[in-house]
C-alpha cells in the first residue's frame, strides 16, 4: 500500500482530495495531512511517504521552496503540484526540481486522480524493478569478491559502469548473528528496520548495501565519506544498534553485531573483511538464546575489552541500571559479567602469546588488563600457569 501526504493550507482542499476516491482501491491511503510546507517538509523526512501532493501557494513555506528541500535532502518521494490555471509558471520550476505531475484543485474529476495514481504506480515499480535488479547484481558482484572469484581488472569494470561506487573505497562492515532463522516477513522486517535505523543515525555513510539474510546472518557495507573519522563512525554505530534493538525486540531475535573498527581501503580485501568480522561473533552455543539486552553487552565487551571499561560503560550502552544489568546477564549466562570479560580477555591475550612476539607487558595492555604486575596474577589465577609459563609449555 502507497503511503501519501496531502500538503494545503486550505482544509476544504485537503478534505475533497481525500475524499474524492477510495484511495485503498488504487494501492494507496492517505497517511499525513499537514497544512503548510513546513510542517510537511518535516512529515517527509520523518516518514518518507510514497506520494506528497503539496499546494503551491502556502504559508511559512510554499509548495516550491518545500520541493526545493525535498530534493536537497535526496527524498525521493512522488510529488504532485496542487495547482490553480494562473500558477503553471510555478509548476515548470517544480518538475525542474522533482515534480513529477500536476492536479488542477477543485476542478479536477476522479478519473484525473485515478489515471495520475496509475502512471505514478507504474513509474514507481519500474523504478523498484530497476533498483532490484541492481541491488541483485551488486551482490552478485559482492559475493564473487568475497569468494576472490574477480581480478583487479574484472573490479575496476563494475566500478566504471557504476555496479560498484567507487575504486578507492573507505568502508567498514556490520555484521549480525540470530539465534534462530526468520520468517520471510520477519526478514522484510527486520531489513526494513536495518536501514531506517542506519540510515538515520549514520550521516558519515556515503551508501549502505545490506546483504541478503541467509543461514541466520547478515552483513551490512558501509562506505564511508572520506573525511569521516573511525571514532565517528563507531559512536554512529553504536546509536544506530542501540536504535535497533529497541525496534527489534517485538520480534524476538536475539542477535549480535560485529564491526570492523579499522577502514578496508580495496574491495578485493573485502573477504577478509568479513572473515575478521565473523570472528569477532564467534560466540558459543550456550549464547544463541540470550535476550538482545544480553547479546549487547556481550557486543559491547568484544569490541572494547582492549580499553578501560566499566559495568556503568556497559549498561549505558544496552540502555539499563548497572544493576539490572547484572541481574540478567547471571541469569542467562551463568556468569557473572566482570567474570566474563575476565575470561574473554583472557582468551584474547592467549592468542597473542601463542601468535606473536609482543612483549606481556605490551600483550596486557593490548588486552585490557593495564599494568603486567595485575595481568600476571590473573593469568595464574585463572589458568594455573605464569603468561611465561603457557607460552613456552604450548610453544614446546
Amino acid at each position: 500500500m502507497r503511503e501519501v501526504l496531502i500538503v494545503d493550507d486550505e482544509l476544504l482542499a485537503r478534505r475533497m482530495l481525500k475524499e474524492s476516491i477510495v484511495w485503498e482501491n488504487y494501492g494507496c491511503r492517505v497517511a499525513w495531512e499537514a497544512q503548510n510546507g513546513k510542517q510537511g517538509l518535516e512529515i517527509a523526512v520523518r516518514c518518507r511517504p510514497d506520494i506528497i501532493f503539496v499546494d503551491i501557494k502556502m504559508p511559512l513555506m510554499d509548495g516550491l521552496e518545500m520541493i526545493k528541500q525535498l530534493s536537497v535532502l535526496g527524498i525521493n518521494s512522488k510529488i504532485v503540484m496542487l495547482t490553480c490555471y494562473e500558477d503553471f509558471a510555478y509548476v515548470r520550476e517544480a518538475m525542474r526540481y522533482g515534480a513529477v505531475d500536476y492536479l488542477l484543485k477543485h476542478t479536477f474529476e476522479q478519473e484525473d486522480l485515478a489515471s495520475l495514481l496509475g502512471r505514478i504506480e507504474k513509474a514507481i515499480r519500474k523504478e523498484e524493478a530497476a533498483l532490484e535488479s541492481m541491488d541483485l547484481l551488486k551482490g552478485d558482484v559482492l559475493n564473487k569478491i568475497i569468494r576472490h572469484t574477480l581480478t583487479r581488472n574484472d573490479i575496476r569494470g563494475y566500478v566504471d559502469t557504476g555496479v560498484l561506487p567507487t575504486a578507492d573505497p573507505k568502508y567498514m562492515i556490520l555484521y549480525i548473528k540470530f539465534q534462530k532463522n526468520l520468517s520471510d516477513e520477519e526478514k522484510g522486517s527486520f531489513s526494513h528496520i536495518l536501514r531506517y535505523s542506519l540510515e538515520h543515525y549514520l550521516k558519515a555513510a556515503a551508501d549502505i548495501y545490506i546483504s541478503g539474510i541467509r543461514e541466520n546472518e547478515v552483513y551490512t557495507i558501509l562506505l564511508c565519506e572520506e573525511n569521516a573519522g573511525i571514532s565517528e563512525i563507531k559512536s554512529q554505530i553504536q546509536s544506530a544498534t542501540a536504535q535497533f534493538s529497541k525496534d527489534m525486540q517485538g520480534m524476538e531475535t536475539g542477535w549480535l553485531t560485529g564491526v570492523t573498527y579499522h577502514m578496508f581501503y580495496r574491495w578485493e580485501d573485502l573477504g577478509d573483511a568479513l572473515k575478521e568480522v565473523r570472528e569477532l561473533v564467534q560466540i558459543d552455543g550456550e549464547y544463541l538464546n540470550c535476550s538482545a539486552k544480553v547479546l549487547m553487552a556481550i557486543e559491547y565487551i568484544r569490541n572494547n575489552y582492549s580499553h578501560q571499561i566499566s559495568l556503568e560503560d556497559i549498561a549505558e550502552y544496552v540502555g539499563i541500571s548497572r544493576i539490572y544489568l547484572s541481574q540478567l546477564f547471571k541469569k542467562e549466562t551463568g556468569k557473572n559479567i566482570r567474570d566474563y570479560l575476565a575470561e574473554y580477555r583472557l582468551s584474547k591475550a592467549k592468542e597473542l602469546l601463542l601468535t606473536s612476539n609482543l612483549k606481556i607487558y605490551t600483550i596486557s595492555e593490548l588486552c585490557g588488563f593495564g599494568s603486567a604486575q595485575y595481568f600476571n596474577r590473573i593469568f595464574k589465577k585463572m589458568t594455573g600457569f605464569s603468561p611465561y609459563q603457557f607460552k613456552d609449555n604450548k610453544m614446546q
